[in-house]
């Protein structure tokens, strides 16, 4: 019996989330979990940009590192353009020289913003299934089984958007949706870029506010 199409009513409005519609007896495959998983985690975006909105909640400060361009994202929390929790649990240190090669071909602009996004980083490896090919083709025989929350460093070139709300609470109308920007790491703080060998000083520093 061929397979019948869903009609387009029953998919939702556009943008409607998909989720799986378990059943008994029905098969569960890896598919349908992270569909499930995708479908809990685009909610939860959903609601803190719509009822929280998104930028730094505490902490989350660009401060020199004392030596050269080498800098330290304070402690923090915050949430990200796109709905993305962003904990930072420890004082981390980065050299924004690092970041230099992103800068686009051609640029002059001698400020650069910092920004930090979501990630998720390897957190325990299970024993992979046997080679198919024999040909010593996959790997070290381990695979991903664990994942933890991260985050990554993230350097803009061009003044980033900021989200905030100029809504009268007094007035007429509704407050506008939070806008979504071009890329989900959530600025934190311009840098006036020193001349090469000179270090960065607290005062070329400017920590963004929300």
């Amino acid at each position: 019996m061929p397979k019948q199409k869903v009609p387009p009513a029953a998919l939702g409005p556009p943008g409607a989330l998909a989720m799986p519609d378990w059943q008994a007896g029905g098969e569960l495959t890896a598919g349908e979990l992270r569909l499930e998983q995708k479908y809990q985690l685009q909610r939860l975006r959903r609601h803190l940009r719509h009822v929280h909105g998104w930028g730094v909640v505490c902490g989350l400060n660009i401060v020199p590192a004392g030596q050269g361009w080498e800098l330290f994202v304070c402690p923090g929390y915050g949430i990200g353009p796109c709905g993305d929790e962003i904990v930072v649990p420890y004082r981390y240190r980065f050299n924004l020289s690092d970041y230099l090669w992103t800068r686009p071909i051609g640029a002059q602009n001698r400020r650069a913003w910092i920004a930090v996004e979501s990630a998720e980083d390897p957190a325990a490896y299970e024993s992979a299934p046997p080679e198919q090919c024999g040909c010593g083709c996959a790997g070290s025989g381990e695979k991903i089984s664990r994942l933890a929350d991260s985050f990554r460093i993230v350097t803009l070139w061009t003044p980033p958007l900021r989200y905030g709300s100029d809504f009268n609470i007094c007035g007429h109308g509704t407050p506008r949706c939070p806008p979504c920007p071009d890329n989900c790491a959530l600025p934190l703080a311009g840098v006036v870029l020193p001349a090469v060998g000179e270090a960065i000083l607290a005062s070329a520093i400017d920590n963004l506010e929300y």
